[in-house]
């Protein structure tokens, strides 16, 4: 007989890991709950859970019919495709239209 791996004692470790991992997941979920009511970063010993209240992102193209972009401004910030940013920056026009994602927290081990 070969002396091989515990195959018993690997059933026992991954069943424990199971149970811990569980408890894990339903620890970090409370953990993210709480920073996202109070929507802020906690950082705790080496833990940080970082909350971002969401992105906007900007639809700088739809400001291509807006009446102040004149056709010398886009001209000016074009090279392979419009700058269109750059567009709204320098004709000074800030109504841009933007979609925001949800707020989330990310938990993380600093050390």
């Amino acid at each position: 007989m070969t002396n091989g791996p515990d195959l018993s004692a690997l059933a026992a470790d991954m069943l424990k890991w199971e149970r811990m991992k569980r408890a894990c997941d339903e620890l970090e979920q409370a953990i993210k709950d709480t920073v996202m009511q109070l929507e802020q970063t906690q950082t705790v010993g080496n833990v940080r859970a970082t909350y971002s209240g969401g992105r906007k992102t900007y639809d700088y193209t739809s400001i291509a019919d807006h009446p102040l972009v004149s056709r010398e401004t886009v001209l000016k910030f074009t090279t392979s495709k419009v700058d269109w940013r750059a567009v709204a920056k320098h004709d000074h026009i800030d109504d841009i239209p933007y979609t925001e994602s949800s707020p989330s927290v990310y938990l993380k081990l600093l050390a």
